[in-house]
């Protein structure tokens, strides 16, 4: 699983941006968001007995906590402003790398400040560069 977890996110990744940017603009986002999310359920609620054989849902779904809630907004917020960016003139390789980017810049701060990740010289050096790569990218010039 160590290395097909990855393999499965690229793909999915992929995929994501590839078909995000092919939501009709005349589509209201939200609406959109709400189809794929019912589609993700039915999906999900035919997946789960497969992978879940000795386990009840009802069980698992009064497991839930407010981490749950946090993740469902992020991913409310992450689908929106990526709908919004492709519609808007970004480029689908030039938006997920930017965001990408911005992305990790963020976590890196954060595990820095509030988990007690290390930095180191070269760390640093990496960050000036993806600053300065961000710069270039998204320049029109």
């Amino acid at each position: 699983m160590y290395i097909i977890a990855p393999i499965i996110t690229v793909v999915g990744a992929v995929a994501y941006h590839y078909f995000i940017r092919k939501i009709p603009t005349s589509q209201n986002p939200f609406n959109a968001i709400f189809v794929i999310y019912c589609i993700v359920v039915g999906i999900s609620l035919l997946i789960y007995p497969f992978i879940n054989k000795n386990v009840i849902l009802i069980k698992q779904i009064t497991n839930i906590s407010t981490n749950h809630i946090y993740v469902a907004i992020s991913l409310l917020l992450l689908e929106t402003g990526f709908l919004l960016m492709y519609r808007n003139g970004w480029s689908i390789s030039t938006g997920n790398l930017t965001t990408s980017i911005l992305i990790n810049l963020s976590l890196l701060a954060i595990g820095y400040l509030y988990l007690g990740d290390k930095l180191s010289t070269t760390n640093i050096i990496g960050i000036i560069i993806c600053i300065a790569g961000v710069g270039m990218m998204t320049f029109k010039g």
